[in-house]
């Protein structure tokens, strides 16, 4: 995920459970899951933990595969279990 005031400093993170709007995340070494919300579909998933505002673009990447490649409009690229980076 992109930290929009940060965005050479990329946070990794694990989707623990996702859908259309939301999605929860967890971050790997630590107790700390927090969650994403986006205004409309096709929109960016936002949220801010800890004083930083991050943003994860569920579209596929044309520089990686991506899980959620070929998903249908609305849907969410990123499924339970799946490590989340920003490119």
């Amino acid at each position: 995920m992109t930290d929009v005031d940060r965005p050479r400093e990329p946070l990794e993170v694990e989707v623990v459970e996702s859908n259309a709007r939301t999605m929860i995340v967890a971050v790997p070494g630590t107790i700390m899951e927090f969650q994403l919300r986006r205004s409309q579909n096709g929109a960016s998933f936002e949220g801010a933990i800890g004083g930083r505002y991050f943003r994860y673009d569920p579209r596929p990447s044309t520089s990686r595969a991506n899980a959620g490649a070929g998903a249908g409009a609305g849907a969410c690229a990123a499924k339970k279990d799946t490590k989340v980076a920003a490119a």
